[in-house]
């Protein structure tokens, strides 16, 4: 526990420092007075729609769930979705949202397996379907922007950190020789009956698993929708600073792209590393320096703050553990 306390506090020393370094770099007087001139219509607008994404990806979680339990309350699975969500922006890669089974488990009494198996449908279409529009968008910037090698690299990882995370859910829902393996360890002494547990888990799991396939297309709609919903929160970010450029759909490609820097496990939710990505992709579309920062600055602040709806629901669980204590 000392050593994943330590760890965070480095993730987001560094996150705060990139922050830092931006703020350096631009003239933080001139951010802070573009911060206190924006339009409160255009960043309420903007709130909204971070907040309809969320709740795409929510919906998107209930179908699995409600394939595996028909008797799921689908309020109580949204609600569970919204502390996931608000727990990913906290850890990094993302991780927090692993914990939403247990959410689950404890607000609407959802099997802990049930609900890692809509989890892992979930992170799996979320990783294959963003790294696909990062690549298509990766492909459109270079086609008419003159973009450093190390730029390029920089991206490039952050797509095989996402797809790499895709290919791992993916091989522990659907492939059995992972199985097999653990079940040789179950033979050590010291770990027999943890890995006993753990067969039993995995093996419900794929089990599920098998019946989830055919769910893959309405999750893989509700993501792009959850995106799309993302990228129109960007756009009304832009018109809130006064600028009316990029496009939507540039918007759309400089979402992709930024999703996957936040899968690097480098920071806290790609703090800092997200800005960074956001100041690099409007500044090569003619952004001034320090509306971008601004830019990174909002979008951060907003797309965490409207993720407090997951709150209620992470209270709820601390009373109920309280009085069990």
């Amino acid at each position: 526990m000392t050593v994943f306390r330590s760890r965070v506090i480095v993730q987001l020393a560094v996150g705060v420092v990139i922050l830092l370094y931006l703020l350096q770099l631009a003239d933080a007087s001139k951010v802070l007075s573009i911060l206190l001139k924006v339009n409160l219509v255009d960043i309420l607008l903007a709130s909204l729609f971070f907040i309809i994404a969320s709740t795409f990806i929510a919906l998107a979680l209930y179908i699995p769930v409600k394939s595996l339990e028909n008797s799921a309350p689908m309020g109580k699975v949204l609600l569970g979705s919204f502390a996931g969500q608000l727990l990913s922006d906290v850890t990094p890669a993302r991780s927090g949202y692993l914990v939403t089974p247990l959410i689950l488990k404890e607000l609407a009494n959802i099997p802990v397996d049930k609900g890692m198996v809509a989890v892992l449908a979930i992170g799996i279409v979320n990783s294959f379907v963003k790294v696909i529009l990062s690549a298509i968008a990766l492909m459109y910037f270079m086609s008419f922007l003159s973009l450093d090698l190390k730029i390029v690299s920089a991206l490039v990882v952050g797509m095989l950190f996402l797809l790499g995370g895709g290919v791992a859910l993916l091989i522990i829902l659907m492939e059995k020789r992972i199985l097999k393996f653990i079940v040789v360890l179950e033979k050590i002494p010291v770990i027999e009956v943890l890995m006993h547990k753990l067969v039993e888990m995995l093996d419900r799991i794929q089990k599920g698993g098998v019946n989830i396939k055919k769910r893959f297309p309405q999750i893989s709609l509700l993501i792009l929708l959850s995106i799309i919903a993302n990228t129109t929160a960007l756009k009304f970010i832009s018109n809130s600073l006064g600028f009316r450029s990029p496009s939507l759909i540039e918007f759309l490609f400089i979402s992709a792209i930024v999703s996957s820097l936040r899968y690097i496990p480098f920071t806290i939710a790609g703090l800092g590393v997200q800005e960074t990505g956001y100041v690099l992709l409007l500044t090569l579309l003619d952004m001034p320096f320090e509306t971008a920062v601004a830019f990174a600055l909002l979008a951060r602040a907003l797309f965490t703050g409207t993720d407090i709806i997951g709150l209620p629901a992470l209270i709820i669980l601390a009373l109920k553990n309280m009085r069990l204590r």
